[in-house]
């Protein structure tokens, strides 16, 4: 039973997660782009986000250089977001 509930709990803090970052990247990526965002943004051909950690590297660097003002947490949450909607990295 003490599993069962600590199976929930992950599961709920991840989805929690997982709408956090798809929210943050709504508010603050998209707007910065000037290129429309839809899937093919993300999976195109010449990508250069390769690895989970080039897409950690690259959320940071955006995230500084746009100075979004996050926390480490919501940066995870924003590699978080665009790996399970996206590319699909092994953790």
């Amino acid at each position: 039973m003490k599993n069962l509930l600590i199976i929930i709990a992950l599961l709920s803090t991840a989805t929690f997660a997982n709408k956090e970052g798809e929210a943050l990247h709504n508010k603050t990526c998209v707007a910065c782009h000037v290129v429309q965002h839809d899937d093919n943004f993300y999976m195109r051909q010449n990508r250069k986000i390769i690895s989970l950690p080039k897409l950690s590297g690259q959320v940071s660097r955006c995230a500084q250089a746009f100075n979004t003002g996050w926390f480490p947490d919501e940066e995870q949450a924003v590699v978080d977001y665009l790996n399970k909607k996206y590319y699909q990295f092994k953790h």
